[in-house]
């Protein structure tokens, strides 16, 4: 009889029990979650759901900006981002789907920060087991400008992931007067939207427009790392993304990252590839 091969299966057997044990120990005591989230927003409520990820943490956290008017949520990008470890959290800005308010570019940037800054006290994050450090952008479209901006006014943020994402300043205020109609004729059925319509829309245009525009904040980068990812689409000029970038390219020790993954706007034959990227990206450049 093989003495030596009974007791090194028996070492294994047991080596991997133990293994077992302290693994499913670790998921029964701290598994995976959601949990709805009411946060305010200069006074008004917005609805979120928080994705925890499992293990004691604290973990990394990104916070997913959905678009315009946010029909594609890319809540599988949240799933597996949380599986990699990392928290995600969604939410609504003001006066769309049902969260209080108006709705406003200006007043969507505004939230971003009202989000980030809920998640960053102390209580919060402990409670909701989130690395502060590690705040991070995810970004679609419109929520691709967010998370540019959130970026730009927040300078403790991580890094940014954007998804064809706008420059709402030059996007939607094309000195093209057929755009300017599409885009006006396009708020006008967005009833999803409270207190927005064209007209409405292109009243904050024409205030705001040069305060939307992120190419003369863009040196706010900084070092922090950024990945652009144009579908080159119809839908986003893949030449207003690249003046984007472009400036940020200008600031010393940049750290812009861009990759072209050719799809429709809503990336839809490419979820896998555009997954994969994003969480290579993020735990490559934006978690210790």
């Amino acid at each position: 009889m093989n003495y030596r091969y009974i007791i090194m299966n028996l070492v294994f057997i047991i080596s991997f029990n133990t293994w077992a044990n302290i693994e499913g120990h670790q998921i029964k005591d701290y598994p995976k979650y959601s949990a709805e989230v009411t946060i305010l927003s200069h006074g008004k409520r917005l609805p979120a759901i928080f994705y925890g990820a499992e293990g004691e943490g604290p973990h990394p956290t990104a916070i997913l900006l959905h678009g315009y008017p946010g029909n594609e949520k890319n809540l599988d990008v949240a799933q597996d981002m949380r599986d990699a470890g990392w928290n995600v959290i969604f939410f609504h800005y003001r006066g769309a789907w049902g969260a209080e308010g108006n709705f406003s570019f200006t007043s969507s940037e505004q939230d971003v920060t009202a989000v980030t800054k809920f998640f960053k006290i102390p209580s919060n994050a402990k409670k909701f087991k989130i690395n502060a450090k590690q705040i991070s952008y995810i970004g679609h479209s419109m929520g691709g400008h967010m998370a540019v901006a959130g970026m730009l006014e927040n300078p403790e943020t991580r890094c940014g992931v954007i998804y064809d994402g706008a420059n709402i300043g030059v996007t939607f205020n094309s000195s093209d007067k057929e755009v300017l109609a599409l885009w006006a004729s396009y708020a006008d059925s967005l009833f999803m939207l409270r207190g927005w319509s064209g007209e409405v829309s292109s009243k904050e245009l024409t205030e705001k427009g040069e305060q939307l525009d992120l190419i003369p904040r863009s040196h706010k980068i900084a070092d922090r790392p950024i990945l652009f990812i144009p579908a080159d689409s119809k839908v986003i000029p893949i030449a207003e993304i690249d003046a984007v970038a472009n400036a940020m390219r200008k600031v010393k020790g940049n750290r812009v990252h861009y990759k072209i993954i050719k799809d429709d706007h809503s990336f839809n034959n490419s979820r896998s590839k555009l997954i994969k990227v994003t969480r290579e990206f993020l735990n490559t450049n934006c978690r210790e």
